[in-house]
């Protein structure tokens, strides 16, 4: 797989999954260093209250207990309970010296160390009818227990109700509650001992080293000093973290340690305690002799909280230092910021997006986050302000030609699970504008039965490319058409100077007054052929050169159409009909006379080529603000496939009549520049009717 594939689909969903155990990870060290910092920091009943309050919003549940075992483990009292706002706690009502008659499968499960696990309470075992009913009454409906112990022995559990909703507890929930409860259990046995040592700084200081015990637990680093700040304990993923042994560091000090900022020794002096980012570097460590390490990389990134460490008399008796290695989450993080850069390059360059199906819900989304300046592009500007929603709003901006092809054959089958992916160039009406767009669109969720329930597609819009593609395409067309053109031309002015020179040779050797007058007809015949010829040429040079020039004044169109018809009358072929209606009313507007008096003649020597018998009808009329002037002729009339581009330049439709087939082109030309329009309304075998209409009101 390329780069290209990887920034476009791949990257999203592996971002989602490391964000999400990111935050995880985040969030327990949060909760961790709240919860050390209340148990070190105060020494009262509620530092344990308040610990668990913080346990409470971290697995965002409405009840966190401790039960704790009398010395026989037959009687459980439940010391401390929180709860969230809104549940009421029962623990005076219900929960005070249970005994194993009252709880006994509850009791058993804990003693022998086995965890409490429930999804729903109203599926317990039948042996939990008793706990059952007390769940009930305090109307638990999923909860989480586990064993806690002190000096090697189950001494009570720490237990979490969810009272609002069902919860599928995972090994990750475990595992996290677990490492809590390890403190907690820290915590209570300190409680505890506090009645029966000596309130001394030396006794305190002892007491907190048995935190070590938990400490070697985590894959954190913790730093213990006295009060002077000389190292006295760490742990072990502490010594992996600095690449060092127990023996060179004990004894160091924390103030003398050359990467930690003055601000932060200055706090914890002051008994203040502080979390700060680290960028550690062993450069320095090494150049200054701190301590002997064997890590070779010149930084780590590094998460630190400083706690200062105070007995009853507010009096700081040493200080904790708490350490998180980040460096892989960091250079994970520079790698996904630096994959976003990437993927962010080529969306917006390419003036892309990218849109989300989601089957479920049914569901469309586009995600505008990775482009800049949305506001110049006018597909991206319309997206952000008219986003479909669902399936019916994407498929009604699709072009009505590309609805079968991107529905019914591509994304159809890709939501039935008949394919995993497609790529498709296809239209879109977006705004009253049509792009032109190119998806890679697959599947990248599945559900259990193998349709998708999630579908991402990279989208660009081509639709400038596809106009350049398509203008190439006409500009490789026209020069096709001109050579056509050119050599039809030479052929056209030929068939006219060949009877003109040859006809002229037979005119000065006859004598009969009857041929040379039909010889001079046939000549003067190919003269006005050969001159009309010319004037096409030389209209389509000043187009094509764009000089050529209009006179707008006022006129008459009824004389317009009176002139052609007299200029005309003498060219009809033996049984067609030229009509033109003499008590039309006079229509008059502003315009260019001659111009239209060339469309007009246009139209009218057009049917003529074309109408072997019958009828060519000049007329017009008034519609609403513009006039309608049409020829009608009852000709051979032209194929639906011919009408569509009978007025392209260079186009002949019968290659055995002669002219140079711009007339037309002129003519649509005249009128346009005119304000008018320009069409012709055909049956084939059945005449033709061409028209224009021209505003009154120019």
């Amino acid at each position: 797989m390329n780069t290209y594939e990887y920034t476009r689909e791949d990257l999203i969903e592996e971002n989602i999954s490391s964000s999400k155990v990111l935050v995880n990870t985040i969030a327990l060290r949060r909760t961790i260093s709240d919860v050390l910092t209340l148990l070190l920091s105060a020494n009262d009943n509620a530092a344990i209250d308040n610990a668990l309050l913080s346990i409470l919003r971290f697995f965002e549940v409405e009840r966190v207990y401790i039960g704790i075992f009398d010395e026989t483990c037959s009687v459980v009292d439940f010391t401390h309970e929180v709860t969230s706002d809104g549940i009421i706690s029962m623990r005076e009502d219900i929960l005070r010296q249970l005994t194993d008659e009252d709880i006994p499968w509850w009791i058993e499960q804990i003693k022998t160390g086995k965890d409490i696990i429930i999804f729903d309470t109203a599926k317990m075992p039948e042996e939990a009818a008793t706990e059952q009913h007390m769940l009930k009454l305090q109307e638990v409906l999923s909860l989480l227990a586990l064993p806690v112990s002190s000096a090697g022995k189950i001494c009570g559990f720490i237990g979490l109700d969810s009272v609002r909703r069902h919860r599928t507890w995972n090994a990750l929930d475990i595992e996290n509650l677990r490492i809590l409860a390890d403190i907690v259990s820290i915590a209570i046995e300190r409680e505890h001992d506090k009645h029966v040592m000596e309130h001394s700084a030396n006794l305190m200081l002892k007491s907190e080293v048995k935190f070590r015990i938990i400490f070697e637990k985590l894959p954190w680093g913790v730093e213990l000093y006295d009060a002077d700040g000389t190292m006295l304990d760490l742990n072990d993923a502490d010594l992996e973290i600095f690449g060092t042994t127990r023996e060179n560091v004990i004894g160091v000090n924390m103030f003398q340690n050359p990467n930690i900022p003055e601000w932060v020794n200055q706090k914890l002096k002051k008994g203040e305690d502080v979390t700060f980012t680290l960028d550690y570097n062993f450069h320095i460590v090494r150049e200054e002799g701190y301590y002997p390490t064997s890590i070779e990389d010149e930084t780590k990134h590094l998460l630190v909280k400083g706690v200062a460490l105070k007995d009853i008399q507010n009096k700081i008796f040493g200080y904790l230092y708490i350490v998180f290695d980040n460096s892989e989450d960091h250079h994970k993080t520079e790698q996904i910021e630096y994959n976003l850069i990437k993927l962010r390059t080529a969306v917006d360059t390419g003036e892309s997006f990218i849109w989300e199906y989601d089957t479920a819900k049914q569901t469309f989304s586009v995600d505008l986050s990775l482009n800049k300046n949305i506001d110049k592009n006018s597909a991206l500007s319309y997206l952000k302000k008219h986003q479909p929603r669902t399936l019916e709003d994407f498929i009604s901006t699709l072009h009505p030609d590309d609805i079968d092809k991107i529905y019914n054959r591509k994304l159809k089958r890709l939501m039935n699970g008949e394919i995993d992916s497609y790529i498709a160039i296809y239209r879109r009406i977006l705004g009253g504008k049509q792009f032109w767009l190119n998806s890679n669109v697959r599947a990248y969720k599945f559900n259990e039965d193998g349709t998708p329930s999630k579908i991402i597609s990279y989208t660009s819009n081509i639709t400038e490319q596809r106009e350049k593609e398509n203008e190439l395409i006409r500009v490789k067309e026209a020069d096709k058409l001109k050579s056509a053109f050119l050599a039809n031309m030479s052929h056209e002015i030929r068939t006219p100077l060949n009877a003109i020179v040859g006809f002229s040779d037979i005119v000065a050797e006859t004598s009969d007054e009857e041929e040379r007058k039909e010889y001079l007809e046939i000549i003067h015949k190919n003269n006005d052929l050969l001159l009309h010829l010319i004037d096409d040429i030389l209209d389509f040079s000043r187009i094509e050169s764009g000089t050529f020039d209009y006179h707008i004044t006022e006129t008459d169109i009824k004389e317009i159409c009176g002139e052609v018809f007299l200029a005309s009358s003498l060219k009809m072929k033996p049984g067609v009909t030229l009509v033109f209606d003499k008590d039309l009313p006079s229509i008059r507007l502003k315009t260019d006379p001659q111009r239209i008096m060339q469309v007009v003649s246009n139209f009218v020597n057009n049917a003529i080529k074309f109408t072997e018998e019958g009828s060519i009808t000049i007329s017009y009329k008034k519609e609403g603000n513009n006039l309608r002037v049409s020829v009608q002729d009852t000709g051979i009339g032209i194929s639906e496939k011919d009408r569509s581009r009978i007025f392209e330049r260079f186009i002949k439709i019968n290659e055995f009549k002669q002219g140079t087939g711009l007339g037309l082109t002129i003519s649509k030309t005249i009128i346009e520049n005119l304000q008018g329009t320009i069409g012709v309304d055909s049956v084939q075998g059945s005449g033709s009717t061409f028209w224009f209409t021209l505003p009154l009101t120019f």
